[in-house]
């Protein structure tokens, strides 16, 4: 191994257990075990000491000449720096100050031991404890972090905090069914309080100014080059998302025509679902269809299903109901031994009394084919559980980049059309109208973080050209300010998918299976880094 290749390997080693170590919540995030019950650091001493670790890292990885590194090193090179640079960013652009997340980052820590405790309960309970017991100091240290709230990622922190008590409630039950404790009472009180004071806290401070959340064009034209690994400028960007609006509604126009004239797709689609009447347990339908996914998807040979991984396909538990309105997919830790990742079903039936109400929630989830094949397999699931398979160990964690992984599920939903996995007509126009939907979000993700959208535009945009309520625009906006350069990753992913596909499959003869096994041997990476370097 050349000189070069072994230093790029101690600079990834070095860092990496260097901050596993000293971000012990991070660790057992990911699934390593030296960091069971016990939360982060959240001081600005800490977060400057970690910013100098970023920029030294930084300088090394401009010493090392890329022509000496392995195509697989040059893979890990580029996801590093990608990283490196953006933390960097948010860091010096102040988002600490900004962005109020310290009860969404507890509740996400002990949800992690929750949904360790169906196989470890004891070693759940333990970690949840110490969870509980350094709540007030992470709390007390992330508040005093904020200085300028930002007004949309205010209103999310509020919500988190009505939903905290319903949280903890659950976590009291967990605690009484595996080894009460005495003090279980006590510490669940001052975490509860400490929540409090850090909401009150935030709500006391002065507000930063209206759309402090955008990134600006500079940054997002660096995170498009560097995160999506596409040559492109912001406003080709735009030209993208503008042609990609015409050619989809051409075909969406298309195919609303086969069923009358002047019907809107909301009206087709509401009609069907209306007419889809699905009985008995909504939780077992999920699971049902997502086994005949699976057997389908086998059948049409499209690509390699892993072994030896779990889905949990599970109710939505009652504290995260407010967060997840219909499903979603949560994945296993890169280092958890038991790679169970968890599709969770939110069935608000259950709370309904006639069964008139209890149809009309079930009917919301028509489509739930399209909705498995998206969140389960071949979707995230399948993805993460190769991606989490890779020989290299640090590959694992790079997991961020989401050209690649939402990129990868719309691609399924279009493989679910293709190969006649999905028969309903209504359907198919249920995935073209989310595909105009996701070139949508393109324009509003990047007119948000430039600044050319203020938040009252985007929301009315997403309501103007997608027949959005204004509940469900504001979610989806409210997103769009916190995750830039992801909201466009969607189409922008689906589309390299779909230039890949056209060189290898249609150019070079390859089997669907090939190309798709192809794609996902590389973890979590930009389709033109796969291709670049992944390609003989």
């Amino acid at each position: 191994m050349r000189s070069d290749s072994r230093t790029f390997e101690q600079l990834l080693d070095g860092y990496f257990n260097t901050f596993y170590r000293e971000h012990p919540a991070d660790a057992t995030h990911v699934g390593l075990s030296t960091g069971e019950g016990r939360l982060n650091p959240a001081t600005l001493t800490a977060l400057r000491k970690q910013q100098a670790r970023r920029r030294a890292a930084l300088g090394k990885l401009d010493t090392i000449a890329p022509s000496a590194l392995s195509n697989e090193q040059n893979l890990d090179r580029l996801a590093f720096r990608a990283r490196l640079l953006r933390e960097c960013e948010e860091f010096d652009r102040g988002r600490h100050e900004l962005d109020p997340t310290g009860i969404d980052e507890v509740l996400g820590f002990l949800l992690k031991e929750l949904q360790r405790g169906e196989d470890k309960p004891k070693r759940a309970a333990r970690n949840i404890r110490g969870l509980l017991r350094d709540t007030p100091r992470y709390l007390g240290q992330a508040a005093r972090l904020v200085t300028r709230p930002e007004r949309v990622w205010r209103g999310i922190m509020a919500d988190s905090f009505k939903a905290s008590g319903v949280f903890f409630d659950a976590v009291a039950g967990f605690l009484q069914a595996n080894g009460r404790q005495r003090s279980d009472s006590s510490l669940l009180a001052a975490a509860n309080r400490a929540c409090q004071r850090y909401h009150d806290s935030i709500l006391a401070k002065r507000l930063a100014k209206p759309g402090s959340f955008a990134i600006g064009a500079a940054a997002l034209q660096r995170r498009i080059r560097d995160e999506l690994g596409l040559d492109y400028t912001v406003g080709q960007v735009e030209a993208v998302a503008l042609s990609e609006i015409d050619r989809v509604g051409v075909l969406l126009r298309r195919a609303c025509a086969r069923f009358g004239r002047n019907r809107s797709v909301e009206k087709v689609v509401e009609s069907a679902r209306k007419s889809w009447k699905p009985k008995g347990n909504l939780l077992a339908l999920y699971q049902k269809t997502n086994r005949e996914i699976i057997r389908k998807f086998k059948v049409a040979k499209a690509m390699t299903f892993p072994r030896g991984d779990s889905l949990a396909v599970t109710l939505v538990p009652e504290f995260m109901r407010h967060v997840i309105p219909m499903a979603a997919y949560s994945p296993p830790g890169p280092f958890d031994k038991r790679q169970r990742g968890y599709f969770w079903v939110n069935d608000l039936g259950l709370g309904k009394k006639t069964e008139a109400a209890k149809l009309a929630e079930r009917q919301q989830h028509f489509g739930l084919e399209l909705t498995c094949a998206h969140e389960a397999y071949p979707g995230h699931h399948l993805q993460f559980i190769f991606a989490n398979a890779h020989p290299r160990r640090w590959r694992r964690v790079f997991d961020e980049h989401a050209v690649f992984y939402e990129g990868w599920t719309l691609w399924c939903e279009q493989m679910c059309v293709d190969l006649g996995i999905i028969k309903s007509p209504e359907l198919k126009l249920q995935q073209l109208h989310d595909a105009l939907w996701r070139c949508h979000r393109i324009l509003v993700d990047l007119r948000l973080q430039t600044g050319a959208y203020r938040y009252g535009q985007a929301v009315k945009h997403m309501q103007k050209h997608l027949g959005f309520t204004k509940a469900r625009a504001e979610a989806d906006v409210n997103w769009y300010t916190g995750s830039p350069g992801v909201p466009m990753s969607y189409w922008l992913g689906r589309l390299e998918n779909a230039r890949l596909y056209r060189k290898l499959v249609k150019g070079r003869d390859w089997s669907l299976r090939r190309f798709n096994d192809w794609l996902l041997s590389f973890g979590t990476l930009p389709q033109s880094w796969i291709e670049k370097y992944g390609l003989d």
